[in-house]
This record gives structure tokens, sequence and C-alpha cells, in this order.
């Protein structure tokens, strides 16, 4: 049972694309606004691609990149915190967490597609 949950879980982080995906289609059946489908589809998988790129980053380069990732999450959170003062002057946390989250979003999507594509090319050109 529990092999079958680790399998799940390595399922899950090789293929955010798919879970957002789906995520989103189930989210759609059951609700049907698209604007709201597509931000919960974008909140529930964050993490898998946090955790996506971090695999991807330990198996090209042989180096655990948690401390890194953690790094730049307060980095990220600070500048967002950051914003939200100069443009509002009070900071209201809830606001701050939506942002930083999507902020998240944003850059680990752009460094999944980054790291897979590097990993690509670095297969094959160790290959050949």
């Amino acid at each position: 049972m529990i092999e079958g949950l680790y399998y799940l879980l390595a399922l899950m982080v090789t293929l955010p694309f798919a879970i957002t995906f789906l995520v989103y289609k189930l989210s759609y059946k059951f609700v049907g606004e698209k604007r709201y489908c597509f931000h919960l589809a974008i909140d529930t998988t964050t993490i898998l691609y946090i955790a996506s790129v971090a695999a991807i980053i330990y198996s090209v380069f042989s180096i655990n990149p948690i401390s890194y990732i953690f790094l730049l999450l307060l980095f990220i959170l600070m500048v967002c915190v950051l914003i939200h003062w100069k443009v509002y002057t009070d900071i209201i946390f809830s606001h701050v967490c939506k942002r930083f989250w999507k902020a998240t979003f944003l850059l680990f999507f752009s460094l999944h597609i980054i790291t897979i594509l590097y990993g690509i090319f670095y297969n094959i050109s160790k290959v050949l």
C-alpha cells in the first residue's frame, strides 16, 4: 500500500503538467467557472512544480537544491511584501500570500520547462 503511494507521488512530481490539467478538468466538471478552476489548479499544483524542479536539478547536477529553493522562496516572499508595502502602505498578509503563491507558480513553472529542456539537451550531448 505504501509502495503504491510512493509511485503515485513520483508520478505526480514527474508529470505536474498532467496533474494541473487533471485538477483543472475535474474542478471544471464540478464547479463550471473557468477562471476559478484555473486558479484552483494553479494553487493546488504549485508544490508539485517546486518538487519537480528540485528532482530534476538533483538528477542532472547531483546536488541537493532544497536549501537553495527555500532561500529563493524566502527572497520571493520578501519581494512580495516589499512591493505590497510600497504600493498599498498597509501589509495585508492574505493578499501578500496569494501574490507570493502565484509568483512562485510562475517562477517554478518556467524553471520546470527550462530544467526539462536543459536535462534533455544535456543527456543527448552526453550520448553523442
